[in-house]
């Protein structure tokens, strides 16, 4: 009796979760945003701001990748598009350190950077959501800061 209760549990569980999935995907066709979940903390809209320049790129679920660079004493904007991947770090471990790389619509790579760091999904201790992206390895001393914002 106990393994059907178990069994019926499990079931209703799933089915909450499919359907919060189900309208997750509803909400983010029609806002236009992306629901971000446990393991997919990367998605959104990143940006950096310097004394020379902003840069914000957008990564979606499906793969898609929006980037634009406004610098300050030219005035002017590039916007790219194209393609992203998270590659697998070197334990094979999508959590360990992934390298994001970002291509453009002729195929040209603009990042290939190791993500050091993510804010949690959840976390009640970072006031703001952080990436943190290092171009040569985990350990360089190099690392570009870009804020989660809202669009």
């Amino acid at each position: 009796m106990r393994v059907v209760y178990l069994f019926l549990f499990g079931a209703i569980v799933a089915v909450f979760l499919f359907l919060r999935k189900c309208a997750d995907r509803k909400v983010e066709k029609i806002t236009g945003k992306e629901i971000v979940r446990e393991d997919e903390e990367y998605l959104g809209s990143w940006a950096s701001k310097t004394k020379n320049s902003y840069i914000a790129f957008r990564l979606r679920r499906d793969g898609t990748f929006h980037y634009s660079l406004a610098e300050y004493p030219v005035n002017d904007t590039t916007k790219i598009s194209g393609k992203y991947e998270l590659l697998n770090s070197p334990g094979g471990n999508l959590n360990y350190f992934p390298r994001l790389c970002t291509f453009n619509e002729s195929g040209d790579t603009l990042f290939n950077y190791y993500i050091r760091y993510i804010t949690p999904y959840n976390s009640t201790v970072d006031k703001y959501s952080k990436m943190v992206l290092s171009p040569n390895s985990v350990f360089d001393t190099i690392e570009y800061v870009f804020y989660r914002i809202k669009q």
